[in-house]
């Protein structure tokens, strides 16, 4: 499986040397590296995550050699792709995207900074930042737990 990840990279280095910036920029390369990198880690123990990576690599190979003839609906099978690998990873595999808790915590801080703003300050000026503030040290903390453990995509 190894070889698999080892010409996704190698692919995915030469399509980043495109000069079509747009191109290359609509095809969310990091997320595609992100995602195939955990699934090469996780393909020993999972027929489909195995699967998956040799169809990104094939996929990947084709734009490759199709990249001046790139329309929407190639583009758009590009992404269906990558979410498809990425619901995966989410889903039967208990993966977070990174920032996740930090997002949540954030507006819950924000909609507990409104309520104790008005109770508490009388102020709900005050209250917003320091909800915001709370939540967003939670949200980094649980953030940083999960990326330690080797969860985050």
């Amino acid at each position: 499986m190894k070889d698999h990840l080892d010409q996704i990279k190698a692919t995915i280095m030469e399509l980043r040397n495109i000069d079509n910036k747009k191109i290359t920029g609509k095809l969310d390369l990091n997320k595609c590296e992100r995602v195939a990198k955990k699934m090469d880690s996780l393909s020993e123990n999972c027929q489909e995550c195995e699967q998956q990576l040799l169809e990104l690599k094939n996929h990947l190979i084709q734009l490759k050699l199709n990249i001046d003839n790139l329309d929407k609906q190639a583009l758009k099978q590009h992404h269906l792709l990558i979410q498809k690998s990425y619901n995966h990873l989410q889903k039967k595999h208990k993966l977070l995207p990174e920032g996740y808790y930090m997002s949540i915590y954030m507006s819950i801080g924000m909609s507990l900074g409104v309520v104790f703003g008005l109770t508490i300050f009388d102020n709900i000026a005050l209250g917003i930042p320091i909800g915001m503030c709370l939540g967003i040290a939670i949200g980094t903390g649980l953030d940083a737990d999960v990326k330690k453990k080797g969860k985050t995509i």
